[in-house]
């Protein structure tokens, strides 16, 4: 999984003003609903402004702490190796959350697809 999380910030770090430009105009998009729109449209829109920004920050929160490779170091004795060991748990853990985050987004778009765009197609 980590491997898998580095080869792909690796590629998407290149994009990252892309992805911080998306984030903000998500952002700006949900401020806009927020205090300026109609109710009708906010109601409508909040939830798609808000996955839209969340996956953007996923992705950056992907290419930021993923996008170098652990630093290996001589572990000569316990507590280094301790805290190595340490290191590399919580990188894992990082990864577990990002994914549980990215399955997460996933289904507030599927959710926003079904409930709101379905209606307005058909």
């Amino acid at each position: 999984m980590l491997s898998f999380y580095r080869r792909l910030a690796v590629k998407l770090q290149p994009l990252q003003p892309l992805w911080l430009l998306l984030a903000l105009a998500s952002l700006s998009w949900l401020g806009y609903l927020l205090l300026l729109a109609p109710v009708g449209v906010s109601q409508r829109w909040q939830l798609t402004a808000l996955v839209s920004f969340a996956f953007t920050l996923n992705i950056m929160l992907l290419t930021l702490l993923f996008d170098q490779p652990p630093a290996t170091t001589d572990a000569s004795d316990f507590w280094s190796r301790l805290l190595q060991r340490l290191r590399g748990f919580m990188q894992y853990m990082l990864a577990w959350l990002v994914t549980i985050l990215f399955l997460i987004i996933l289904w507030l778009f599927l959710r926003i697809a079904v409930g709101i765009i379905a209606p307005l197609i058909l």
